[in-house]
């Protein structure tokens, strides 16, 4: 149903703002939240998650690698998220199996709340748009006919929706996110500025004259729960049907999707990878910096190409691929490595040449 009239905008103050930047947990809340197990006072209370050489007595640091505990040692911190206990650490411990999956978990509890709540006046809201009461929609936002806002969600300055999006629970589009048409966005999306989700794709015909005709885009983009783009990420809406990109996948920044790829769940993509269209991409696979897939191709599950490969045919699941054209690592390794033999070859053939004429020259020549 329409929305009615605005909801007042509220800014968040700056004691509010202080307020939950700074909350407070005891270390055994903590190790329930991570699975882990306290060595120490469980009541002990963190307020922040800090690095150790910032760290300030009520900072909770982690300990990643063990080159780092005699930072952590001798740091201000309250205490530490540690893979085992470290007697040289005098500090409480909470001991667990994943650091660095703690780390996410409890940083999670630190993220500040949205700075406003509420529609902003400047905000331009179809009034058939529906926005979920606890929604919140920045300066200059606009919301287009038929779209539908979730929970919790946060659409930052300048975000524009198109008609008949449809954007889930607690995502957070930040400034400058366009999501055009037809868009069909998850729970707990998160789109970083300047990402644009759903323009045409690459599609043109060339007539009896070369003249380059437009092909029309008439599909959209569906992406799944918990995927994040990067900044000035940009995702191709499908010729027909939609392109669409898993649960949990992760979009570093400058990616390119085109037109009609499918992606899987939990894939990696990084910064400046472009995918040509109908391209279908596996669960967990993992595309380096760089990498450029051609049109049509299929990468199995769990594939990893490395950086600044080229992939110009399908690739195995469970394969690590490098190089132009992406071939098996190891195979390529010895590519590369071949060249540096060129040398110490040439210089075998000139000590053989040297040896050959020294024979004829000793007897006469080979046939005397």
């Amino acid at each position: 149903m329409p929305i009615g009239p605005l909801r007042a905008f509220i800014p968040m103050s700056h004691d509010e703002a202080n307020t939950f930047a700074r909350p407070e947990f005891t270390l055994g809340h903590l190790a329930d939240l991570v699975g882990g197990t306290v060595v120490g006072d469980p009541d002990a209370v963190v307020s922040g998650v800090a690095d150790p050489a910032t760290a300030d007595p009520g900072s909770l640091v982690f300990l990643l690698e063990a080159r780092y505990a005699d930072g952590i040692a001798a740091s201000a911190a309250a205490a530490a998220v540690v893979p085992r206990h470290v007697e040289a650490i005098a500090k409480p411990q909470i001991v667990v199996a994943r650091p660095r999956v703690a780390m996410a978990r409890i940083m999670a509890l630190f993220v500040p709340e949205a700075p406003y709540r509420g529609i902003h006046p400047t905000a331009v809201v179809h009034p058939t748009a529906r926005v979920a009461s606890d929604a919140a929609l920045g300066p200059y936002v606009v919301v287009g006919e038929d779209a539908s806002i979730g929970a919790g969600t946060l659409l930052q300055a300048h975000v524009v929706v198109g008609r008949r999006v449809r954007i889930g629970t607690g995502c957070v589009l930040h400034p400058h996110v366009v999501v055009y048409d037809e868009v069909r966005l998850g729970d707990r999306v998160i789109l970083h500025a300047g990402t644009v989700v759903g323009s045409d794709g690459y599609g043109y015909a060339p007539d009896e004259a070369g003249r380059h005709i437009k092909v029309p885009q008439l599909g959209n983009v569906i992406l799944g729960d918990d995927v994040e783009t990067g900044a000035n990420v940009a995702i191709d809406r499908a010729t027909f049907g939609s392109t669409v990109v898993g649960r949990g996948t992760k979009l570093d920044n400058l990616v390119h999707l085109g037109h009609n790829d499918r992606i899987g769940e939990d894939v990696l993509i990084v910064s400046q990878t472009g995918i040509s269209g109908s391209v279908t991409v596996g669960d967990r696979v993992t595309l380096a910096g760089q990498v450029g897939v051609a049109g049509h191709l299929t990468i199995g599950d769990g594939a990893t190409v490395l950086a600044r490969s080229g992939v110009t045919k399908d690739i195995p699941p469970r394969t690590v691929v490098s190089g132009f054209p992406a071939r098996p690592h190891k195979e390529e390794l010895r590519r590369q490595a071949a060249p540096s033999r060129l040398e110490a070859l040439r210089q075998e053939l000139a000590d053989l040449a040297r040896r050959v004429e020294s024979i004829e020259g000793e007897g006469g020549g080979l046939g005397a």
